[in-house]
C-alpha cells in the first residue's frame, strides 16, 4: 500500500482515473496489465488503487477512532475531488467502513451524485453504520431520488435497524406504486419491528405506522399462493 501510505493523506488518489468508464474491465486484458505495470513507475493504476482501498476497508476496525477519524477525513477530501465515477464507488465503500459522522456525511453527500450506481452504493455504505443522520438521509432518498433502484437498495438498508424511526422512513414507500418497493419496505418493516403478522399488507403496515392497532391480513389463498408461484417465473 505505498501510495496510501506515504502520507496516509491519499493523496495520489486527488489525480483522476484515467482509466475509462469501466476500468475493471481493462483487467482481461494482458496488454493493459503490462501497460499498467509501465505506468505504476510514475504512479497508482486505477487497480492499485482498488486493491489498497479493499486494503484499508479490511483494517478500518481495527484501527483506533482518532485514526478512523483522520483517515475518514482524507478519504472525503479525495472523494470531493474525484472525477471518475469508478473511483467515487470504491471510496463510497471505503467511507463506509469507518463509523465516524465525517464518513456517514461524505458518504450522504453522495447521494446528490449525476450517476444512480453511486447513489446505490452510497445507500448501502450508509447501511454500514447506521445512525439517525443516517436514517433520515434514506428517508430521503426514498421520498426522492428519481432512480427506482436507488431507492430500493434505500429501503433494503434501513431495515438494518431496530430505530422505530427507520420504520416511520419506510412509510412513503408503502404508498409508492411500484409493488417491488413495496415488497422491499414491507421486509424491511418486518425486521425493524419484528412484526410478521402483517405479513405483505401495505394497508395493515400504513395503519400500524400511523399509530393503528390493525388486524392480521388473513392467510392467502391456494389461488393466491399459486399466483405468487407463478410470478416468480
Amino acid at each position: 500500500m505505498l501510495w496510501l501510505g506515504a502520507l496516509l493523506g491519499l493523496g495520489s488518489l486527488l489525480v483522476g482515473c484515467k482509466d475509462g468508464p469501466v476500468p475493471e474491465m481493462r483487467t482481461l486484458n494482458p496488454w493493459i496489465r503490462k501497460e499498467w505495470a509501465e505506468d505504476e513507475q510514475f504512479g497508482p493504476t486505477f487497480y492499485q488503487k482498488v486493491a489498497d482501498l479493499k486494503s484499508l476497508r479490511g483494517s478500518a476496525g481495527s484501527l483506533a477512532p482518532a485514526e478512523q477519524e483522520r483517515i475518514s477525513q482524507e478519504l472525503a477530501a479525495t472523494l470531493r475531488e474525484e472525477s471518475s465515477s469508478a473511483m467515487r464507488i470504491e471510496l463510497v465503500r471505503a467511507l463506509g467502513e469507518f463509523p465516524t459522522e465525517t464518513a456517514r456525511s461524505a458518504i450522504a453527500a453522495t447521494l446528490a451524485d449525476e450517476l444512480p450506481q453511486v447513489r446505490q452504493v452510497a445507500c448501502t455504505a450508509l447501511g454500514r453504520h447506521l445512525s439517525t443522520a443516517g436514517i433520515e438521509n434514506l428517508g430521503q432518498v426514498i421520498a426522492g431520488d428519481a432512480d427506482l433502484d436507488v431507492r430500493i437498495t434505500a429501503a433494503r438498508e434501513l431495515g438494518r435497524s431496530k430505530d422505530p424511526a427507520a420504520a416511520q422512513a419506510l412509510r412513503v414507500a408503502l404508498d409508492d406504486r411500484d409493488a417491488g418497493l413495496q415488497g422491499v419496505a414491507m421486509a424491511s418493516l418486518r425486521d425493524i419491528t419484528g412484526r410478521r403478522e402483517y405479513a405483505n399488507s401495505a394497508q395493515a403496515w400504513r395503519e400500524f405506522l400511523d399509530g393503528g392497532n390493525p388486524q392480521p391480513p388473513p392467510p392467502p389463498t391456494i389461488a393466491e399462493s399459486l399466483q405468487q408461484v407463478w410470478n416468480w417465473y
